[in-house]
């Protein structure tokens, strides 16, 4: 079977190219959108839009199907989409008023509708509902697209079979992945520990932290216009500097170094403001690794606390949190430093626990994240008539 994909990029690579049984063909140079795109960004500073449509129609042998992540297809074909927050994606307005484009949303709805689109594959339960809140004031387009809906979790592969009882001699070896270093939590760790060893609740020779992230990178989408100060960032790398005795930080680290050194690693790090998905939580639980999370998206899916830990605040409509002000902000920071100081303490007390939730996140991985059972399910919403 021949599938026909928008791109080769990560996403892709972790939800669609996933089949050595397939033949995928890749249109990335032949979609229009892409150069449309491309000029309208460039010189006209207008926001991505989010849809493939083939350059050139090819004979219809040569492609069975399309499947493309997070856009629309305008295609003849047959087609599927996966998508991690909603479809059709559509940038906010500067306004932040979601209501601004429900014009756009009405006009492109009818593609996902359409005979020929087969399947609406939510990357999670968290994306499912943000799809069903977007069509909740249309019942008849609600109902069509929701029985195109599927909850289909990534596949992920399994690096750690089983893991051991770690040496309680040696440090507890915590491990932070995040390109945007900010956005991610990685200021939120950096004074958890530095409050843990001021309070003299942990001792520097019972930790050891990998950061590996761009600590350049101080922008947070998640906070809107209440940004920080430049002073935080400042902070932080003082921070890590003071206690470079527990510290190792890297700005990058290629993929392969991460899976060896997560196999090695006792417990991840992931308290962020924001997330889409979370692969990075699978990569890390199946290393034999448990996860430190926010409870964001999908996060609480994928890392329920019998394989890891929560960092839990309330969520707004979006499983998302509402940052309104800096007040609220600086309210939110404290209380995720607060819990993950908790946290970081249960654990170095009772590292057990850390051989505990690894089994159980391997166990989920095996169960709920295999790949054979995924490329069945693919393979079975590609051949609907």
């Amino acid at each position: 079977m021949r599938i026909g994909v928008s791109n080769d990029n990560y996403p892709e690579k972790r939800t669609i190219i996933v089949d050595s049984g397939m033949e995928y063909i890749n249109f990335k140079n032949k979609n229009l959108y892409s150069y449309i795109n491309l000029v309208n960004m460039k010189f006209f500073r207008q926001s991505k839009i989010f849809l493939f449509k083939p350059v050139i129609s090819s004979p219809k042998r040569d492609v069975d199907v399309f499947h493309v992540f997070n856009e629309i297809a305008i295609t003849d074909r047959k087609w599927v989409a996966t998508f991690e927050t909603e479809l059709p994606r559509i940038l906010p307005p500067k306004s932040g008023n979601k209501d601004e484009n429900r014009a756009k949303l009405q006009r492109l709805s009818s593609a996902l509708t359409a005979n020929n689109c087969l399947a609406l594959i939510a990357l999670s339960g968290a994306a499912y509902k943000m799809e069903m809140k977007l069509f909740r004031d249309s019942p008849e387009l609600s109902q069509t697209i929701r029985d195109k809906m599927v909850v289909m979790h990534p596949p992920q592969k399994l690096y750690t079979p089983v893991r051991a009882s770690r040496k309680s001699a040696t440090p507890i070896h915590f491990v932070f992945i995040g390109k945007d270093f900010y956005r991610k939590g990685g200021g939120e760790i950096v004074r958890a520990f530095d409050e843990l060893l001021a309070e003299n609740k942990i001792q520097a020779s019972q930790v050891k932290v990998t950061l590996i992230g761009d600590l350049k990178k101080t922008g947070n989408y998640a906070l809107g216009k209440y940004q920080d100060e430049p002073t935080f960032a400042s902070e932080t790398e003082a921070m890590i500097a003071r206690h470079g005795d527990i510290y190792e930080h890297v700005p990058s680290m290629p993929n392969d170094r991460v899976m060896t050194l997560l196999q090695k690693a006792d417990v991840g790090l992931l308290p962020t403001w924001a997330e889409t998905y979370g692969f990075s939580v699978l990569e890390m639980q199946s290393c034999g690794c448990p996860v430190i999370t926010t409870n964001v998206r999908a996060l609480p899916e994928i890392n329920p606390i019998e394989a890891g830990w929560q960092v839990t605040h309330e969520l707004n409509d979006d499983c998302d949190y509402s940052v309104s002000s800096a007040q609220e902000r600086d309210r939110l920071r404290r209380k995720t430093i607060d819990q993950l100081k908790v946290i970081i303490t249960d654990i170095v007390e009772k590292p057990e626990l850390i051989t505990q939730k690894a089994n159980a996140a391997i166990a989920r991985i095996r169960d709920e994240h295999d790949m054979e059972a995924y490329q069945i399910k693919l393979r079975s919403l590609y051949n609907q008539k």
